[in-house]
């Protein structure tokens, strides 16, 4: 799956890798030789390079939007929903809804519950990679934290196989 992928932080490093050892020297390239080629020839690999933004940036969306697609059924089927408030990444964000006899309800998640990860995406992932079996995490409530554990039923995500799961299921 493209997202919730528990090794983001190697998708990003491969990245910048990809774009220092191909697009840096590509780049490179083009410039000490530009000066050599022909109109026709330059023409060209702009037009390349327009179309591989072009693609990159359509790559991009479609990634953001099924991460957001990917939001939407978890919260839907969990029955909960966040808002972040202006803080810094990484404090806490807010529990602004949880369905009455949801699994979020049945887990003992509450409105105005703080939930304790350094990011949301991170909630997400922990909930999708143990579904069919639980998952926990703190929270804050009335300054003080506590550990909610969560049975997380088998969700219908958008693309299902490898959405998060476990290797071993």
């Amino acid at each position: 799956m493209l997202f919730y992928d528990p090794n983001k932080g190697f998708v990003m490093i491969l990245g910048v890798l990809m774009l220092a050892v191909i697009v840096l020297p590509v780049y490179g390239i083009y410039r000490l030789i530009i000066w050599k080629m022909t109109e026709k020839a330059k023409e060209a690999f702009h037009k390349f390079l327009a179309i591989s933004v072009s693609f990159l940036i359509v790559i991009l969306f479609a990634w953001v939007t099924l991460e957001l697609i990917t939001e939407h059924q978890v919260n839907m089927q969990l029955g909960f929903r966040y808002a972040t408030p202006d803080t810094p990444e990484g404090e806490f964000f807010i529990i602004t809804k949880v369905v009455p006899e949801g699994v979020m309800d049945r887990a003992g998640l509450k409105v105005e519950d703080r939930v304790l990860m350094n990011s949301v995406p991170k909630l997400y992932r922990l909930l999708i990679s143990n579904q069919g079996g639980e998952a926990e995490f703190n929270i804050l409530r009335d300054k003080k934290e506590i550990t909610i554990r969560v049975r997380v039923p088998e969700m219908e995500l958008l693309l299902r196989r490898g959405a998060g799961r476990k290797k071993d299921q």
